[in-house]
């Protein structure tokens, strides 16, 4: 049997009066907030010496924790951290395809936000989410005041968001206004007569080309603009148009080693009322499974 891991810290000032598991998650690199709980309910985790199974109890600074769980639990990948811009205000991150924004309910390890709080403090907030397969640029706000300026932007969609994407198909140039429904779990275009929600998008095709392997059937290279920001909105407005993404089989797509979709252009106005833009091609890994060859 492998031995237990053990795990000391000292509460700092800036976590003064957060919840405990939250607390093991920030100062404990191997701790998940899911995974603080469980070795939490195993009486495994002490306060200046004292057993503590509350997940909720608050922590005061310098108050020792301490914590010892066996590895039992497959820790999800990491994934570096590519900041393309950071002040004091905010920061614009470019997440890579496979990396979760948010966590999911196995824990937080390995998630964007997870990388943030360690990198710029547990304060951090993303404005925004991008699917688990999909890459390209996102926004946190370091600060209550940027959270609360960014928020009616993102909103209001006066945020500049621009995407590429690789069909499998030509789709139609010009606006999608496809409604879609939101019913827990199950997220698709609306049919005649649901109460889908309202979205928008603006297509246009770039290129088109035949992958390697696929004779007689065209791709494209495409370019979507976003006026509403709905759940899977691209993937299901492009299969709604007859061209699925390369890469999404749950929206119609043909099978590839990454979703083939990425947030290219990211614009807004920054706190500081001066308009900022950022631009960042799609990755090797997205041109590898799109079966496009790499520009010239």
């Amino acid at each position: 049997m492998s031995q237990a891991n053990k795990a000391k810290a000292v509460v700092p000032n800036e976590l003064d009066g957060e919840r405990l598991d939250k607390a093991l998650a920030a100062l404990v690199p191997e701790l998940s907030r899911h995974l603080a709980r469980k070795v939490l309910g195993m009486g495994a985790v002490t306060v200046d010496g004292r057993k503590v199974r509350r997940a909720s109890e608050p922590v005061r600074a310098r108050q020792t924790l301490e914590a010892t769980w066996h590895p039992d639990v497959l820790v999800p990948e990491r994934f570096d951290l590519d900041v393309v811009y950071a002040d004091s205000e905010l920061v614009i991150v470019d997440k890579p395809s496979g990396q979760l924004s948010q966590g999911s309910e196995l824990g937080d390890v390995g998630s964007l936000i997870h990388a943030l709080s360690r990198r710029f403090g547990p304060t951090v907030r993303l404005m925004h989410r991008l699917d688990k397969g999909a890459s390209g640029l996102m926004v946190a706000a370091l600060t209550p005041e940027a959270s609360a300026w960014l928020t009616p932007q993102l909103r209001e969609h006066t945020i500049e968001r621009r995407y590429v994407a690789v069909t499998q198909g030509v789709p139609p140039v010009g606006v999608c206004e496809v409604p879609i429904l939101i019913r827990g779990r199950e997220v698709r275009a609306a049919h005649a007569g649901e109460d889908g929600v309202p979205a928008k998008s603006y297509v246009q095709v770039e290129r088109t080309f035949e992958a390697p392997g696929t004779p007689g059937r065209e791709r494209a290279l495409v370019a979507v603009k976003l006026y509403t920001g709905r759940t899977h909105q691209i993937r299901i407005h492009l299969e709604a148009l007859g061209a699925p993404i390369v890469g999404d089989p749950d929206y119609g797509g043909p099978r590839a080693p990454r979703l083939c979709l990425h947030a290219a252009v990211l614009g807004f106005v920054h706190p500081n009322r001066s308009m900022i833009r950022f631009e960042r091609a799609p990755p090797a890994d997205f041109i590898a499974a799109s079966g496009m060859a790499p520009a010239a």
